[in-house]
């Protein structure tokens, strides 16, 4: 017993077993492509238009989501900056009020947009693909219901990096927001950037 705790001893003093520090978590943001901005004239008598809070499916929280079929997973160590919820509130702006020109407001007199967010997973099969899905309802107080559809988009992932997943999530997200934009631009009347 007492050459074992020996033996033990001189090969920790050796540097024969080490101990391994415990694994980080790893911090992501989508890689959303840069657009360009639309006509600053235009923004000063565009439509009015409320953005609601965006609000996203319980299991989307800052763990990055993989999904096989019908079965959900989490990256215990790939993580998200924000919320993807939060990163498509702010692609959602961008794309309405910094590039389309509609002005905000919080009134409820004027056109509404309620957006949930469904889907931001990398699909491992039967292809790697990054999915984003927002399920989209716009009203407006005389109108009624102008929009309430779910905008999906899929993007293949390039490689097996978490670097790629965030990549590819972030091009379906933006290519799902310009969709978004386009839909509201033309059931508002708003010039089709």
């Amino acid at each position: 017993m007492r050459r074992a705790a020996a033996l033990l001893c001189a090969a920790l003093a050796a540097g024969c077993i080490t101990a391994q520090p415990p694994a980080e978590p790893r911090y992501f943001s989508p890689g959303l492509p840069q657009v360009s901005p639309g006509d600053p004239a235009r923004a000063a008598d565009g439509p009015l238009l409320r953005v609601r809070r965006v609000r996203a499916a319980a299991h989307l929280r800052d763990r990055m989501v993989w999904r096989n079929g019908v079965e959900i997973g989490f990256y215990d160590l790939l993580r998200w900056t924000e919320s993807p919820a939060r990163f498509v509130q702010s692609a959602l702006e961008e794309e309405l009020f910094e590039r389309r020109g509609f002005r905000r407001s919080g009134a409820s007199a004027v056109a509404s947009l309620s957006t949930n967010l469904e889907a931001f997973d990398e699909l491992l099969g039967p292809a790697h693909e990054a999915a984003v899905a927002l399920d989209v309802l716009l009203t407006d107080p005389q109108s009624g219901t102008l929009i309430d559809r779910t905008f999906e988009v899929r993007k293949p992932i390039a490689g097996e990096d978490p670097k790629d997943v965030a990549d590819a999530l972030g091009a379906a997200l933006s290519e799902a927001v310009h969709e978004i934009g386009s839909a509201v631009a033309e059931s508002l009347g708003a010039h089709p950037f």
